[in-house]
């Protein structure tokens, strides 16, 4: 009967959402640390104005470069991420018209492929997304701690995360218990494999670096006794996280 009630769950929770929210792509690249300052300035310059032009078209909801700040496997692993949330996953967006923005800007001079590496691609639904009442995205989401569960019932810790953490995380924002300023989720549509055993990933926004490296919340915030029952004995396997620093932001509500 549990098991049946999961999926249930699970169903009306992906239905719900699916026809509410676009779909979002992590891109993990990889760049050399000599070419990270070209590969920046061609995120920021050339293909931020075009994300702008898609946003505006309505092909995208929401387009960042993150870069990612320590961590393991430095030498070979991902350092930037790019997100991109479409309106329409089989349209896309319109990637070929950063050309003619350029009209004086040779391709090769755009492009980023011949400077970077492709590691993966992560395909994500978004959930939850909050942030303190006096917050300025622009000013204060300037790092994100992204932590990857890995779950035996991923119903029962997107429940936990909707009931029980958003509202406290929402009320330490409020009492000022927390130097976070914002927090979100999504849920994993794919891949799903040995390699890549996680679910569900959520979110915690910083305006600084040593914030998001610091216990986001104060000593003396008070958590009911009980809150985290059943939250440890869920997990199938250790949370994977790593801090980035937001580079570039485009959505239509706020650019960075």
């Amino acid at each position: 009967m549990k098991n049946v009630f999961t999926i249930l769950f699970t169903c009306v929770l992906s239905l719900q959402f699916a026809m509410a929210q676009g779909i979002t792509t992590y891109q993990y690249r990889r760049v050399a640390p000599a070419d990270m300052d070209d590969y920046l300035k061609r995120e920021t310059t050339y293909w931020k104005t075009w994300a702008e032009a898609e946003v505006k078209k309505g092909n995208l909801l929401f387009w960042a470069i993150l870069q990612r700040i320590g961590g393991m496997n430095q030498e070979n692993g991902s350092n930037i991420l790019i997100i991109n949330t479409f309106k329409d996953i089989d349209k896309g967006a319109d990637w070929g018209s950063v050309d003619a923005m350029f009209p004086n800007v040779k391709m090769e001079d755009i492009q980023t492929w011949d400077i970077s590496t492709n590691r993966a691609s992560v395909f994500l639904r978004g959930l939850n997304h909050i942030q303190g009442e006096n917050v300025d995205p622009p000013k204060d989401f300037n790092f994100v701690r992204i932590i990857y569960h890995n779950t035996k019932n991923n119903g029962m810790h997107l429940a936990f995360e909707s009931d029980k953490w958003k509202p406290m995380v929402e009320k330490a924002m409020a009492d000022g218990k927390t130097t976070m300023k914002g927090w979100g989720n999504s849920q994993i549509i794919s891949p799903e494999s040995d390699d890549f055993p996680y679910s569900t990933i959520s979110y915690d926004l910083f305006s600084s670096l040593h914030d998001a490296l610091s216990p986001a919340f104060s000593e003396d915030m008070t958590i009911p006794d009980g809150f985290f029952d059943g939250l440890n004995e869920n997990y199938e396997g250790p949370r994977n996280s790593n801090v980035f620093r937001v580079v570039t932001v485009v959505t239509p509500e706020w650019s960075k």
